[in-house]
C-alpha cells in the first residue's frame, strides 16, 4: 500500500508537469483472421466477451518494450502499453457476430472518480470502431487494484446473455489477492457458459502477477495466461485471439450457435418452456421469470420482447394463436414479477422459428417456448 501512495503522488506530480499528454504509438497492423473461417477449418465457439483493464495507479509506471515499427525500444508508461496491447487484440478479432463489452478497475479518486470499477462499453452488439474508441477513454484511478470488482461486475454483465462468455483481462497481477475468489465465484455461477484469459502487463520480477493470474485463469477451468510480450506481434495476437474465440469445425459442433436476435434486440435472457398444448408458465420455471425480471429492474433503459413459440403439430392458425397465449401468459407472470406493464411487448411466431427440425419429442418440447428478449433503449 505504501508503495502504491508513493506512485499515487509521482503519478500526480507527472500529469501536472506534463498535461496529461500520452505517447502516440503507431498500431500494428493485425493479422486478418477472416480466411480461415471462411475455409471451415475453424468455427466460432465464444458467443460473448468483455476486457477487463487495469488502470490502477501501478499503470502508471515507465516501462520498456519493442515495437516493429521503431528501432529503438519504446519507452512509455504500462497502461500505453495496455491500451496498446488491447487494441491489436480488438483489431485482430475477425468477423463474428458478439456481444461486447469493456470494463476497468482501479480504486476511487476524489472528485475525478467515484467508483472501483466502470463499463465504457457495452454490454451490446460488437462494433470494432466502437471498442476501439473506448479503449483510449480509459485513465488512471487510484492505488488499489480491485480486480475481484470487477470480476464480479463482469459476472453480473454475463449472466443475462446466451452461449459462451470469455472474460480477458490486461493487468500487471499486483496487489489483488482477492480476485481469485471472485473468478470461482464466476465459475460457479455460470459453470460452463464461461472461460477466463489473461495478459499479464510489465516485467513482473518478483513473480507475483503472474502467480496470481495463474490461479485466476484456472479458477475459470479453461482459457490460458499470456505475457504481454507473447501478443506484442501480429502473430503473437493472432494466436490469442484464435484460442480465444475459435474452435475446430468437429470439436465446436457441439457449442450452440448464437442466438439470432430479432431486429432492436441486442441480447436474449433465459428461457420458458411449455407443456404441449398448454400456455401456464410452470412452476419450475418461477425462478427463470424472477431472474429475467431481476435484470429489467436493473437496467431500466431497456425494453422487453417476449416471443411465443410451438411445436410444428397443429394448423398454422392455432398454433399462431397458441403462442401468442404463451407470450402473454409469460409476460404476465413478468409484470407480477415487478416489471411495468408499458416495457413489454408481446408477438407469436408460431410453429415458424423452431429452435429444432426434427419430428420428435425431445426436439418439440425445446420449440414450446416463450423467448425473451433484451431491446435497445
Amino acid at each position: 500500500m505504501i508503495r502504491n501512495l508513493i506512485k499515487l503522488l509521482v503519478v500526480v506530480m507527472s500529469l501536472a508537469l506534463l498535461g496529461g499528454c500520452a505517447t502516440v504509438i503507431q498500431p500494428i497492423p493485425a493479422q486478418d483472421l477472416n480466411p480461415k473461417l471462411k475455409s471451415g477449418a475453424l468455427v466460432q465457439k465464444t458467443n460473448n466477451f468483455e476486457v477487463v483493464m487495469d488502470t490502477s495507479a501501478s499503470m502508471e509506471d515507465p516501462f520498456q518494450w519493442n515495437h516493429f515499427a521503431y528501432t529503438s525500444p519504446m519507452k512509455t508508461t504500462k497502461l500505453e502499453y495496455e491500451q496498446h496491447l488491447v487494441r491489436l487484440f480488438n483489431d485482430t478479432i475477425p468477423n463474428l457476430k458478439l456481444t461486447a463489452g469493456l470494463r476497468d478497475f482501479a480504486g476511487e479518486r476524489w472528485l475525478s472518480r467515484p467508483y472501483n470499477t466502470k463499463l465504457w462499453y457495452g454490454m451490446a452488439p460488437y462494433v470494432k470502431e466502437d471498442l476501439g474508441k473506448s479503449i483510449f477513454e480509459v485513465n488512471t484511478g487510484g492505488v488499489e487494484s480491485p480486480l475481484d470488482l470487477a470480476i464480479n461486475a463482469a459476472t453480473a454483465d454475463f449472466k443475462p446473455l446466451a452461449g459462451k462468455s470469455a472474460l480477458v483481462i490486461f493487468t500487471d497481477g499486483l496487489e489483488m489477492p482477492k480476485a481469485v475468489a471472485s473468478a470461482q465465484a464466476m465459475k460457479a455461477a455460470l459453470k460452463d457458459n464461461i472461460c477466463i484469459y489473461a495478459v499479464l502487463i510489465g516485467s513482473d520480477p518478483t513473480g507475483e502477477g503472474k502467480a496470481l493470474l495463474d490461479k485466476v485463469v484456472k479458477a475459470g477451468q479453461c482459457g490460458i495466461l499470456v505475457n504481454g510480450k507473447d501478443v506484442e506481434s501480429a502473430a503473437g495476437m493472432a494466436n490469442f485471439v484464435e484460442k480465444v474465440f475459435l474452435g475446430p469445425a468437429v470439436a465446436a459442433a457441439a457449442v450452440p450457435p448464437a442466438a439470432v436476435l430479432p431486429p432492436g434486440a441486442i441480447a436474449q435472457l433465459d428461457t420458458v418452456y411449455f407443456d404441449y398444448d398448454k400456455y401456464n408458465v410452470k412452476p419450475e420455471f418461477k425462478d427463470v421469470v424472477k431472474k429475467n425480471a431481476d435484470y429489467f429492474k436493473a437496467n431500466k433503459a431497456n425494453n422487453v420482447l417476449i416471443a411465443g413459440n410451438c411445436d410444428e403439430r397443429g394448423t398454422n392458425e392455432y398454433n399462431m394463436a397458441l403462442g401468442q397465449r404463451r407470450a402473454d401468459s409469460a409476460a404476465k407472470a413478468l409484470k407480477a414479477a415487478g416489471v411495468e406493464a408499458k416495457r413489454i411487448k408481446t408477438v407469436s411466431w408460431g410453429e415458424e422459428k423452431p429452435l429444432c427440425k426434427e419430428s420428435v419429442e425431445a426436439c418439440w418440447s425445446k420449440n414450446r417456448n416463450a423467448l425473451f428478449y433484451v431491446m435497445q433503449p
